[in-house]
């Protein structure tokens, strides 16, 4: 969002998956807030490899939806190759010490969230997400939506934040976007 606010001449279109954007809420919580055993996870579990590895393997429902937010139930439910899909984007989070000071820095950054000026973004927007995506994105893409002149929401019931179930159809959605942008 902040290059097509800063660089609209350089940039043809703008397409937000599961984003990590800001959505006012009652009380002036944060606009994305992690499942509920993240910061345990992040406080721990991150510091070692081996730690993590371990209780990916241990605790594995635990890590699909905390980690990767997205319900449990609905990847063991879910297609053998989304399936595959999920236990992949699971094995490339390693090593996770190279990655630990962009987690939580990820995590500081996400807390403290502001609104971008929306409406001086100039360019076509597409917004995806999931109504069940543990991190909560769904309200924030379609808020952003909302706000920026033109823009389309995509926004399905479940499939949490890997839209497992949907994955297929939101990529070819996005290159049908693209596509027709850089007409």
């Amino acid at each position: 969002m902040q290059f097509a606010l800063r660089h609209a001449k350089r940039c043809r279109a703008l397409v937000l998956i599961v984003p990590a954007a800001y959505v006012p809420r009652a009380g002036g919580g944060p606009s994305i807030t992690p499942p509920s055993h993240t910061p345990l996870l992040f406080d721990t579990a991150l510091r070692s490899d081996f730690l993590f590895w371990a209780a990916s393997r241990l605790s594995r429902d635990t890590f699909i939806g905390s980690i990767l937010g997205t319900p449990p139930d609905l990847v063991r439910h879910a297609s053998a190759a989304e399936q595959a899909r999920v236990a992949t984007v699971l094995e490339h989070l390693f090593p996770v010490s190279a990655r630990r000071l962009g987690l939580l820095n990820e995590a500081a950054v996400v807390s403290a969230l502001e609104r971008y000026h929306l409406e001086g973004i100039p360019v076509p927007t597409l917004t995806l997400s999931t109504a069940d995506d543990r991190y909560g994105t769904y309200d924030a893409a379609r808020y952003t939506a909302e706000h920026i002149r033109g823009a389309r929401f995509m926004g399905y019931k479940s499939g949490g934040h890997l839209l497992v179930g949907h994955n297929d159809d939101a990529f070819a959605e996005i290159v049908a976007f693209l596509t027709a942008k850089s007409k």
